[in-house]
């Protein structure tokens, strides 16, 4: 009878603590709108709370040392860490309170020591990038009444906030739109234990935000997904593409939309500097320095709008796919991890890149900031690789050193939960060499519908029967040896065609350096079969690709 005396106790000690949470969070979210209350009556409250919080642990600490053989004692720590990092996550809500109740204080008293730029306050009127064109209007009428068309009243959405944005991202003092959302699909979802983050983007070739979609959902429980919050960030300025792309997801998924599960965001335009003017670094080409520097703002915009969302975030790419009880494999390494590793900055479920990143919400703000500061100088999983080590290296230790320092605050789950399953790179052109035998193996080539032609030159020595001719007429791919320099590959077409576009790519995931190096694209006019034009290049990536004006007329070959 004795060890069930003391089991009640803990449970109704448990659940004492977990009333004081909501509680917590109810003067959090009540204080976000009571701007009439005084900052120090709510500071009291807040403290109130911690004391209680304080108390209980105190208390369990004790019937554990009385007891060291509690049948639950294991299970009593991982749920009080879970309610420290839940603690750590209200405290980041309050201190934001706390700077809205600063900013209209001085405000009311005419103060000028905002940390937001007076003439940064946004009029009454509507931004100019959210003016409805006539095939905006017929799209938004087609959806009427679905939760996609429902997300671009603009005027209702709030301005997202980030500390020190406007020194740091000077652009962004253009418009006073810039960090308004021009597009959000939600559910309703006020809170979550975990927000998943995904960034996407209009690819090259294949989309996967379905795919990774299907496999998230699928790989969560009932109980996970009314705990878990997936933002889809649209880092596009086409607002015929967002919505159509939020209405694909509401057809495709209206159960998790309708609850919440599902939010859609995209950026104003104007969120965006100039990215034709960016100076590059680290050897880059500007296309590549475009791509990465973008890819930077997008994480930390999806960042800065999801850390208020939940107590984690979950960092993931648009082509995913996730192994079978994922989420919950998650937060129970997280609780055991933060016992004994509280000190973590993130954990890692996939070893590739950005993927399978876990954050305490608590923590981005510090990241979110380092991001501003060298959004241009390297790519998001350098950048975070950068940070670990600014926290834990010094110049005077050596890099083995600093490796373990690093894996000490971002220990490493026993195996990756997430696969990286995209081809083709969100970077127009790249190819990315994935395989992954428990998931099959990608495509080595996608056929295409060319236009008849009449014969085909082609001075590469063939590899047995990947041809030219074969890759041409979508049954292969093209494998070429020994290619020389002043080498030709010609396609006659059997009529003048007025063509309006063309697409080379060279190299598959299976060979990705196998590419056009130094290799032009030209046309011959129909009118004069001996004027051969230059109309492009290959690329870094081995793409060649272009528009053609309609001056140009008929082609007889490219």
């Amino acid at each position: 009878m004795h060890s069930v005396w003391v089991a009640w106790p803990v449970r109704a000690l448990w659940l004492l603590i977990r009333k004081a949470l909501r509680f917590i969070t109810c003067a959090m979210l009540l204080g976000s709108r009571a701007y009439g209350c005084s900052l120090a009556h709510r500071a009291r409250r807040f403290t109130a709370c911690l004391i209680f919080l304080g108390a209980g642990v105190f208390l369990t600490t004790i019937f554990g040392n009385n007891n060291s053989r509690l049948p639950r004692e294991d299970k009593m720590e991982q749920h009080l860490a879970e309610m420290q990092s839940h603690l750590l996550f209200l405290d980041s809500l309050y201190r934001a309170r706390q700077e809205d109740v600063m900013a209209l204080q001085n405000k009311i008293h005419g103060g000028r020591s905002s940390s937001i730029p007076r003439k940064m306050a946004a009029p009454a009127y509507e931004a100019p990038w959210a003016t409805i064109t006539p095939e905006l209007a017929a799209l938004l009428k087609n959806l009427s009444g679905t939760r996609a068309a429902s997300g671009f009243h603009s005027k209702n959405l709030p301005v997202l906030r980030s500390p020190f944005e406007f020194q740091l991202l000077p652009h962004l003092m253009n418009d006073p739109y810039s960090l308004r959302p021009a597009y959000h699909m939600k559910g309703g979802r006020a809170f979550a234990q975990v927000v998943i983050g995904i960034p996407t983007v209009r690819r090259d070739k294949e989309n996967y935000i379905m795919t990774t979609l299907t496999h998230l959902i699928k790989g969560m429980s009932e109980a996970d997904q009314n705990s878990t919050l997936i933002i889809i960030f649209i880092g596009e300025t086409d607002m015929k593409y967002v919505i159509r792309t939020a209405r694909q997801i509401e057809i495709k998924f209206p159960k998790h939309v309708k609850s919440g599960l599902i939010e859609v965001l995209s950026p104003a335009p104007t969120y965006y500097p100039n990215l034709d003017a960016l100076p590059t670094t680290l050897g880059d080409s500007l296309k590549r320095v475009k791509w990465r520097t973008k890819q930077n703002l997008d994480t930390i915009y999806l960042m800065a709008y999801a850390q208020s969302k939940g107590t984690f975030y979950l960092m993931l790419e648009d082509d995913v796919i996730a192994k079978r009880n994922y989420m919950h494999e998650i937060k129970q390494f997280t609780a055991a991890i933060s016992i004994s590793t509280p000190n973590w900055f993130f954990l890692e479920f996939c070893h590739v890149g950005g993927i399978g990143k876990l954050f305490r919400s608590s923590d981005l703000v510090h990241f979110i900031i380092y991001v501003q500061l060298f959004y241009n100088n390297m790519p998001i999983d350098w950048l975070l690789e950068s940070y670990l080590a600014d926290r834990v290296c010094t110049i005077d230790k050596t890099s083995k050193v600093c490796m373990k320092n690093k894996l000490e605050i971002r220990p490493k789950y026993k195996t990756s939960l997430f696969q990286h399953i995209g081809l083709y790179s969100s970077l127009r052109g790249k190819i990315q060499k994935v395989k992954d035998p428990q998931y099959g193996s990608a495509p080595t080539f996608y056929p295409h519908d060319n236009p008849p032609v009449k014969k085909i030159r082609c001075d590469i020595q063939e590899h047995s029967d990947h041809t030219m001719k074969r890759a041409y007429e979508g049954q292969t791919y093209f494998w070429g040896t020994k290619p020389r320099r002043g080498d030709l590959v010609e396609f006659w077409f059997k009529k003048p065609l007025l063509l309006e576009s063309f697409t080379f790519r060279s190299g598959n995931m299976e060979h990705n350096t196998d590419r056009f190096y130094a290799t032009t694209v030209e046309i011959v006019p129909a009118l004069n079969v001996r004027n051969f034009t230059v109309v492009g290049n290959f690329d870094e990536f081995g793409l060649a690709d272009g528009i053609l004006k309609k001056e140009v007329g008929p082609i007889a070959a490219i």
